[in-house]
Order: C-alpha cells, then sequence, then structure tokens
C-alpha cells in the first residue's frame, strides 16, 4: 500500500465515521425532541419560577425554539444520508430509519405551519404521536438492526442466530436491494415534504406580508 492509498483509505474511514456519528446523533435527537414535547408540563413548571415576564416570553419561546431545531437538524440529515451511495457506506436499519426521518420532516411542518406548536390541540396531538412513531421506529432499526448483538453474543447463544441474522440483513451496507427499494420511496417523501414546507411558509408568509402592509395603510 503505497502513500496516496493510505490517505485515500483515512479519508474515507473518516468520512464513514462521520456520517455514521450523524446519523446516530440525529436518532438520539428525536428522543430529545420527544422528551421536550411530551414532557412539557416539567418545562411550564420550571417556568413558573420565573419572575421577570420577558423570562417567561423567552424561556417559551426557547423551548419551542429546541424543539424545532432539533427537528430541522433531523430532516437536514435524513435529506443527507438517505441515498444510495451513503446507504451503501455506512450502516441505516432499512426501512425503519428513512421513514422515521420522513415521520419527524412532518412533524416539523406540522408544528411550524399547521398549529402543532399549540399544546393541547389536535395539530399537536398528531405531531406528538408521528413523532413518538418515528422514535419507535428509529428504536427499533438502531437497537435491534445496526446495533444489533454480535457474533459473540451469538457464539454464546446459538439458538438466537437465525434471528438476529435475518435483522442483520436489513442494514442498508448488507442489503443493496432493500436500500433501493428504500431511497426509491423515502427519498421523494422528504423531497415532496420539503417542497411543502416551502410552499407552505411562502403561503403564510405572503399573508402576513398582506397584513402588515394594511395595517401601515391604515395607520397612514
Amino acid at each position: 500500500m503505497n502513500q496516496e492509498q493510505l490517505g485515500h483509505g483515512i479519508q474515507k474511514g473518516l468520512e464513514i465515521w462521520s456520517l455514521q456519528s450523524l446519523c446516530d446523533l440525529a436518532i438520539l435527537a428525536g428522543f430529545a425532541a420527544l422528551a421536550l414535547m411530551a414532557g412539557r408540563i416539567y418545562l411550564e413548571r420550571l417556568k413558573s419560577q420565573l419572575t421577570l415576564r420577558v423570562a417567561k416570553e423567552t424561556w417559551e419561546s426557547l423551548a419551542d425554539l429546541l424543539v424545532d431545531g432539533l427537528l430541522a437538524g433531523i430532516a437536514l440529515v435524513g435529506l443527507l444520508v438517505t441515498n444510495m451511495d451513503i446507504m451503501a457506506d455506512i450502516k441505516i436499519g432499512l426501512p425503519f430509519v428513512p421513514v422515521a426521518f420522513v415521520l419527524m420532516a412532518v412533524t416539523l411542518v406540522v408544528r411550524l405551519f399547521h398549529g402543532g406548536s399549540v399544546v393541547g390541540s389536535k395539530a399537536w396531538v398528531v405531531a406528538l404521536g408521528l413523532l413518538a412513531l418515528g422514535c419507535l421506529l428509529n428504536w427499533f432499526g438502531f437497537t435491534f438492526v445496526m446495533e444489533g448483538a454480535g457474533d459473540e453474543y451469538v457464539d454464546l447463544h446459538p439458538s438466537s442466530k437465525a434471528f438476529w441474522d435475518g435483522l442483520e440483513h436489513l442494514r442498508s451496507n448488507k442489503n443493496p436491494d432493500l436500500a433501493m427499494a428504500t431511497f426509491r420511496v423515502a427519498s421523494p417523501a422528504l423531497l415532496l415534504v420539503f417542497v411543502w414546507a416551502v410552499m407552505a411558509g411562502g403561503v403564510r408568509t405572503v399573508r402576513w406580508a398582506g397584513k402588515q402592509a394594511s395595517a401601515q395603510n391604515k395607520s397612514r
């Protein structure tokens, strides 16, 4: 192995490690977002201890921004890793993790543009349900597929070999056919959600600008 091949190998290894770590962090971020949404009552109790009105409003805004920021990061990671080249390099639990990324992207759009950030509303319940389902899919995909039992465990429990081998076959770098099938569904779905978000945001922005212009005209 010459120096050029060694450098290429190190570069490729760092790329794979970075992408795998990014995917794993996105999975964990989903659980953090779910905890913040479902545990809003805890945040409200902390807010009640604040004395200044400005501090309370800032606290509430930061709580919503944190959830939305986590979901936005997850959606971007989903767009990044849901392609054939990356799925061939790293292990992604198929079809669980890509589908979970789609659900979390939908959750973000519901929260941002359809009232999903209003606690107790129907849209909030829908957003919470989508996020919980996405976390469940990620949990299964990560725990049983991506990080399933290794050879050392299977050697001690040979009766479970068929079970774990079957789940290992669902890894994206081990099953190119399933990776391609998942890509054909998840990638267009993420793109459609992105287009939905842009259109919804554009419509809301135009309406807001119209209201601002109308208010200025009335004030003159």
